[in-house]
C-alpha cells in the first residue's frame, strides 16, 4: 500500500480553546499597600457590634443552604425510588429547565414470596405458567427478499416484556434483515413495533411498543442457579397457533461455551423442550423470576433435551445499553469474515491450516495495511489459529484502538502485520454509509 493510503488525516475541527476567566482592568482592581496594613486598619477600626450583626447574618445563611441541600437530596432520593424500572429526574435553574432523559433499566426484582408459594417461596408449575404468561408476547418479524416482485415472508419468534410502557427483549435473529415488526400479547392484543436496537454477536434485540400498563416480568439473579433446578421454558413454538405454550425441565448445565453461527457464547443448558419460535422467550426458575432468555436449539432428530438461553446477568448490560445507545459502543472488531481451514483440507491444497480471509472491510486497517481475501490467517499474536473462537478469544481481550498481530501467509510467503481493531458498531455505520 502506498503512503497516502497509510496517512491520518489532520483533525478538521479544531478544539475549543479553554475557557479563560475576565480580567479586570488594573484601575478597578482593588489595592492594598505592601504588607496588607491599610486593610488591618479598616478591620479594626470597624465597629464590634456590626462584626457580630455580620457574624450571624453569615451563619445564618449557612444553615439555610445546608437545609436546601438536605431538602433537594431527600426529594431527589424519593424520586429514583419510586421510580423503580424507570426513573428520571429534572434540574431548574431560573427560568430554564433542564430534563435529563428517561433511562430504561432491568433490575432484579426484590423477591416477595407468592401468597400461593410454599414456604421456601417456590411455586408450582402452574402458578409460575399463570403469573409469567401474561408478560410473554409473539414476536411476528415481516421480511423481504431482495426481488420487489416475491410475497414478503415473516418469521415468528417471542419476547418478554420488561416495562410497563411498552420495552420488549427478544433475539436478533429473530427480527433481523426485517421491514417490520408486530408484537401480540398474551390475550390477542397486537401492536406495531419498532426496534431500539440489536446486537447479532449476543443475539439480542429490544423492541418498543407504544402502549401504557403492560404486565412486566420480573427477573432473578443467573449466577444463583445450580444444576438440577427447576427449569420453565414459555413461548412460541411452530408460531401463534401454538402461543405460549409451557414446558418444564431443569437446568442441565451452567456456563457452557458453545459456537453459535461462528460466536463464542456461554449458556444456560436445559432439556425444558425449546423448539423453533421459542427463541426470545424466557427461561424462568421456581421462583416465576426471568433467569435467561432463550435462544438456540440443536436441532437435530437424534439429539433430544438439548435447549439454551442466555443468562440474565449477561443480558442486561447489553439491553440496557440497547435501550441507551441503540448499538454496543467499543466492541472489537478486525472487519474481517472468513472460514477455518483444518489440518486436513490445508494439507490437501498444500498450504498451512489457519482462517482463511472471504471479505475485509475497505474502512479498517486491515484492509489499509494490505490483509485481502485468499490470505490464510495462521496466527493471532503468536497463537496458532486452528479455530475462529481462536481470533475471537484475543480479539475480545481487547477494545477498540488496541492493535494486534497478524501472521499471514499468502502466495507460499509469510509475513506478519499488526492492525488496529475497529469499533463494530462505527464500522458498520460506515459501511452502509458507503
Amino acid at each position: 500500500m502506498n503512503d497516502e493510503m497509510n496517512r491520518i488525516p489532520e483533525e478538521e475541527n479544531p478544539q475549543e480553546e479553554p475557557m479563560v476567566a475576565e480580567e479586570v482592568p488594573a484601575e478597578e482592581a482593588p489595592q492594598f499597600s505592601a504588607g496588607g496594613t491599610y486593610a488591618q486598619r479598616m478591620y479594626t477600626a470597624e465597629p464590634k457590634r456590626k462584626r457580630k450583626r455580620r457574624k450571624i447574618f453569615w451563619i445564618v445563611l449557612a444553615v439555610l443552604i445546608g437545609y436546601l441541600l438536605l431538602l433537594m437530596a431527600a426529594v431527589g432520593t424519593t424520586a429514583y425510588v419510586v421510580g423503580g424500572n424507570r426513573f428520571g429526574f429534572k434540574l431548574f435553574h431560573k427560568e430554564n429547565e433542564v430534563k435529563v432523559e428517561e433511562h430504561i433499566q432491568i433490575q432484579e426484582t426484590p423477591f416477595v414470596p407468592d401468597e400461593e408459594a410454599a414456604p421456601d417461596g417456590t411455586l408450582t408449575v402452574k402458578q409460575i405458567a399463570k403469573k409469567v404468561r401474561p408478560s410473554v408476547v409473539g414476536v411476528v418479524a415481516n421480511g423481504q427478499s431482495g426481488n420487489p416482485f416475491a410475497s414478503a415472508s415473516s418469521s415468528v419468534g417471542s419476547g418478554i416484556i420488561m416495562s410497563e410502557d411498552g420495552y420488549i427483549i427478544t433475539n436478533n435473529h429473530v427480527i433481523e434483515n426485517t421491514s417490520s415488526v408486530s408484537v401480540i400479547l398474551d390475550d390477542g392484543t397486537e401492536y406495531g413495533a419498532r426496534v431500539i436496537g440489536a446486537d447479532a454477536r449476543t443475539d439480542l434485540a429490544v423492541l418498543k411498543v407504544e402502549a401504557k400498563g403492560l404486565p412486566v416480568a420480573t427477573f432473578g439473579n443467573s449466577d444463583s442457579l445450580e444444576q438440577g433446578d427447576l427449569a420453565i421454558a414459555i413461548g412460541n413454538p411452530s408460531g401463534l397457533q401454538l402461543q405460549n405454550t409451557v414446558t418444564s425441565g431443569i437446568i442441565s448445565a451452567i456456563n457452557r461455551d458453545i459456537i453459535v453461527e461462528d460466536q463464542p457464547m456461554t449458556l444456560i443448558q436445559t432439556d425444558a423442550s425449546i423448539n423453533p419460535g421459542n427463541s426470545g422467550g424466557p427461561l424462568v426458575n421456581a421462583y416465576g423470576q426471568v433467569i435467561g432468555i432463550n435462544t438456540v436449539k440443536i436441532g437435530v432428530s437424534y439429539y433430544e433435551g438439548l435447549g439454551f438461553a442466555i443468562p440474565m446477568n449477561s443480558v442486561k448490560p447489553i439491553v440496557d445499553e440497547l435501550i441507551s445507545r441503540g448499538y454496543i459502543k467499543g466492541r472489537p472488531t478486525i472487519g474481517i469474515t472468513g472460514e477455518i481451514l483444518d489440518a486436513r483440507t490445508a494439507a490437501y491444497f498444500n498450504v498451512p491450516p489457519g482462517m482463511y480471509v472471504d471479505y475485509v472491510a475497505p474502512n479498517t486497517d486491515a484492509y489499509q495495511k494490505g490483509l485481502m481475501r485468499g490470505d490464510i490467517i495462521v496466527k493471532v499474536n503468536g497463537q496458532e489459529v486452528r479455530e475462529l473462537g481462536d481470533i475471537q478469544k484475543i480479539r475480545d481481550e481487547h477494545v477498540a484502538g488496541d492493535s494486534i498481530e497478524l501472521t499471514v501467509y499468502r502466495n507460499g510467503n509469510t509475513q506478519t502485520i499488526r492492525v488496529v481493531l475497529m469499533d463494530e458498531a462505527e464500522m458498520n455505520r460506515a459501511t452502509q454509509q458507503n
